[in-house]
């Protein structure tokens, strides 16, 4: 496999999540979301065409970084690495258990929503946490029991983009459902039993 012989390769990491960043966050916003909209698309095929391009769009961001020069950082044998693998089973698990009470295929745009805005989602594990996908996948990528220079930094760099990323999303939710506001208040964003810092 040919690499990209370039400098710094962690500095590219964190400019090329920022541009993911910047792409991923300006095609889920209303003003987006309205522009499509005005053009005559519904609400489904925006949310079809939405999920396709940030699937394109990840997959190249994920391939630039395969490609960067990397050094590795640790490897963990023995009973640890069996620890880290229970640490990611969990993180699968809250994982899945996010994806549990959502219409998935409307969620992705191949079913219409009941409603025209995003549903407000307060059962099972949403009931503990409001962005339970974020923490299943953080769980699963910082216990990777092998670690390179690139990899815990591409991870550092999309936890960053859950946590501020995370914001907006509440932002949009408290548009359409003023009573997100109290769910703020009551319920934690990513750590169980961790009270919200709203």
């Amino acid at each position: 496999m040919v690499k990209f012989d370039v400098a710094y390769p962690v500095l590219w990491i964190w400019a090329s999540g920022l541009l993911f960043a910047l792409m991923h966050s300006v095609l889920a916003s209303r003003v987006c979301k309205a522009g499509w909209y005005a053009i005559g698309l519904s609400s489904r095929a925006y949310r079809l065409i939405y999920s396709v391009i940030a699937l394109l769009i990840t997959t190249v961001w994920l391939g630039f970084v395969y490609l960067l020069p990397d050094q590795p950082l640790y490897q963990i044998e023995g009973p640890g690495r069996w620890a880290m693998h229970a640490v990611q089973l969990l993180g699968a698990g809250v994982f899945m258990a996010a994806l549990a009470p959502i219409n998935t295929g409307a969620f992705l745009g191949l079913t219409p929503f009941p409603e025209d805005d995003e549903p407000f989602i307060e059962q099972g594990i949403y009931r503990h946490l409001r962005h339970p996908m974020y923490s299943g996948i953080m769980l699963v990528m910082f216990a990777w029991p092998e670690q390179s220079m690139n990899s815990l930094n591409l991870f550092l760099c999309i936890s960053t983009y859950f946590v501020i990323g995370s914001k907006f999303e509440e932002a949009r939710m408290l548009v359409g459902h003023p009573d997100y506001a109290d769910y703020l208040k009551h319920v934690p964003a990513f750590i169980p039993g961790l009270r919200s810092g709203r």
